[in-house]
């Protein structure tokens, strides 16, 4: 049958269909559940939590995590379960630091309080181009000091 376009034009431009094939949104995929391990040590049993933040997009029992092996000093962050998270923050005996969990600080599994907060000036001499005098520049900023019942304390810029 004879069309009056040629036979190689035929092939090369088939008509595109009116809706793509179907395709799940990537949202809809959950994100990996990775368990928390140091990849150096090739062990769970050495790690700290160092942060928990909730996970964008939201997705069901998952959060972002920081950590770090406190033998080889590695860090690593992904995405896990809160399950995998908690399996190693409640192991008996592991020393935990300061943990930021959201917009909370906890040290001795409690939320550390503000103590009081100052204004602190950061100071450093700086010369800008070869042969200029050196000048002191400074930076003044606002800090927050918390406070654990323990009596461990810490200052950071608010």
């Amino acid at each position: 049958m004879q069309t009056g376009v040629p036979h190689f034009l035929m092939q090369r431009y088939k008509p595109m269909p009116a809706q793509p094939a179907s395709r799940v949104p990537d949202e809809a995929h959950p994100p990996p559940d990775e368990p928390l391990w140091c990849s150096r040590c090739n062990t769970d049993q050495h790690l700290l939590v160092n942060s928990i933040q909730s996970h964008y997009p939201p997705a069901p029992n998952m959060v972002d995590v920081a950590y770090e092996c406190h033998v080889c000093r590695y860090s690593y962050e992904h995405v896990a379960s809160v399950r995998r998270v908690a399996a190693v923050l409640n192991r008996p005996g592991a020393p935990q630091g300061v943990l930021q969990f959201g917009g909370q600080y906890l040290h001795c599994g409690e939320p550390m309080k503000t103590k009081s907060c100052e204004l602190r000036r950061i100071q450093s001499p700086l010369v800008l181009s070869p042969g200029a005098q050196q000048r002191m520049y400074e930076v003044l900023i606002n800090t927050r000091i918390l406070g654990c019942h323990c009596g461990f304390r810490m200052e950071m810029p608010d």
